[in-house]
């Protein structure tokens, strides 16, 4: 299912990690912009003007947020109190025996099937 725009937070807005820097936000907004401007082929019959105004007031005030330190900082803690936090990466299990490895056994032929089909002896 797809995220509605309201919904998206300023990072996954400017498709940018939370550990960005500075530059790197500077460059994510202003791809943003360019994909976003007026007469962009990038979104032409995606969006309607209505909701890409919308977009790109979202994206300007993600970038005011982000470029300055406190307001960032209160930003993610807010974050961090009302959305689940999914690690980046999934835990893997981490097994404490050996892994056994069985030989599979041998595919049986067609002949040796049919033999045992036909055979009298079941």
């Amino acid at each position: 299912m797809l995220k509605r725009i309201e919904d998206w937070n300023y990072y996954e807005l400017l498709s940018v990690e939370r550990t960005a820097s500075q530059d790197e936000i500077w460059e994510a907004f202003q791809a943003a912009l360019t994909t976003y401007r007026d007469g962009s082929l990038a979104v032409y019959g995606l969006v309607t003007e209505a909701e890409r105004g919308l977009i790109l007031e979202r994206i300007q005030e993600a970038f005011q947020t982000l470029r300055d330190a406190k307001k960032r900082k209160d930003y993610d803690l807010a974050l961090l109190r009302h959305a689940a936090y999914f690690p980046p990466k999934a835990p893997f299990r981490k097994s404490v025996g050996k892994v056994e490895i069985e030989d599979i056994p041998p595919r049986k032929t067609l002949w040796a099937r049919l033999r045992r089909i036909f055979s009298r002896n079941p």
